[in-house]
């Protein structure tokens, strides 16, 4: 942590970063980050056998959905983590008939866990006892489609997570263009909600959602129509306002699909990766009404797939296709833009997810 014996040591913060790479780079990288100026310093990596598609952490635990790479029926599943600093130690698994989650969601109390199986079009339930996951007690399958030939003849539950009044619990179905929301019930299990449960545009293919600070607006990021459609949120229902393109369709006429979409603490700038326009979009928030307004696109490596911001003040861009990590800072007042290159970036194979680690 720093220079020598006589050094200023650094301020860092730790990452972790999933990569799938091949049979000498795939597993989970940790890495510092200077909060001072945005560079990443790689400190250790944890190999493994299967490509971890996604990482959350609740507190010191980091739970990683790991693919199924041989078709075993105990590959795949959800693996608990134990975080101290940079050290990883296996706590526990869970896996049900070889299935790989997609995302996961743990409960703040950390008595249940939440996992979407995107390939099945499932939800699973996953008690935590004595701080462990066990092994799943509820399998939720989902029945629809829509329009889209390839991505959408079937369920495809993307992203799992929590409202922030934490009411209830919603997936995002990339296959049948719904938010889904769950009530919470009994013993943790979960039971469809249709009155919150909202229907995108048909070819949308919602990937994620994310929140306001204030807990009133909901972003969604459609991967298939490259897209972000707000809503505002009440438990009486979801309310449309408006969606925006994340790139000018008119520009550029190449594939490009919606890769991931951030928000700072304070709930001034939303960012959005497209994976083919290779770029960041970043638009300014109106707190009073939930509007986006675009600022600026940056340009990023190949497929950006991942983001996460560390104070908000530097970006932190998982590029899978160019096989990097990067770095930019969020400046404010200098000129029109709000994002800029520090000309820090790592080479990790097949970057896919990131996830901040916790200081001890």
């Amino acid at each position: 942590m720093g220079f020598g014996i006589f050094g200023n040591k650094r301020r860092v913060k730790p990452i972790f970063v999933g990569s799938y790479g091949n049979d000498i780079t795939r597993g989970i990288y940790a890495f510092h980050i200077d909060i001072d100026n945005g560079e990443l310093l790689k400190k250790k990596f944890y190999k493994s056998l299967a490509n971890p598609v996604s990482l959350y952490r609740r507190e010191r635990f980091i739970y990683t959905c790991y693919k199924n790479n041989s078709g075993n029926a105990t590959d795949g599943g959800l693996w608990q983590y134990a975080q101290m600093e940079l050290q990883f130690g296996l706590a526990a698994r869970a896996s049900y008939k070889g299935k790989t989650y997609m995302g996961t969601y743990v409960n703040p109390d950390r008595t249940y866990a939440y996992a979407v199986d995107y390939y099945n079009g499932e939800v699973v339930v996953v008690p935590i006892l004595k701080q462990k996951i066990v092994k799943m007690t509820q399998v939720i399958k989902i029945e629809g489609s829509s329009v889209d030939p390839k991505r959408q003849t079937k369920s495809h539950p993307h992203f799992i997570e929590a409202t922030p009044d934490e009411q209830r619990i919603f997936v995002c179905d990339l296959g049948t263009d719904e938010v889904v929301f769950y009530k919470v019930v009994d013993k943790g299990q979960l039971e469809r909600d249709d009155v919150l449960t909202v229907k995108l545009e048909p070819g949308s293919g919602p990937k994620k959602m994310i929140f306001s600070p204030c807990g009133k607006f909901a972003y969604v990021l459609n991967e298939l129509s490259n897209t972000v459609t707000v809503f505002k949120y009440s438990l009486d229902g979801m309310e449309f306002i408006a969606t925006y393109d994340t790139f000018p369709k008119d520009q550029f006429d190449k594939p490009s699909l919606a890769g991931d979409i951030v928000m700072t603490t304070t709930g001034q700038y939303v960012m959005v990766s497209n994976r083919g326009h290779d770029s960041l979009t970043i638009y300014r928030r109106n707190d009073v009404t939930g509007e986006l307004e675009f600022i600026e696109f940056v340009d990023t490596d190949q497929n950006p797939r991942s983001l996460l911001i560390i104070d908000d003040r530097w970006v932190i861009v998982a590029s899978q296709k160019g096989g990097t990590l990067e770095t930019f800072e969020i400046k404010e007042g200098e000129s029109k833009g709000v994002l800029f290159e520090t000309h820090f970036s790592y080479m990790v194979g097949e970057p896919v997810c990131m996830v901040e680690g916790r200081l001890l």
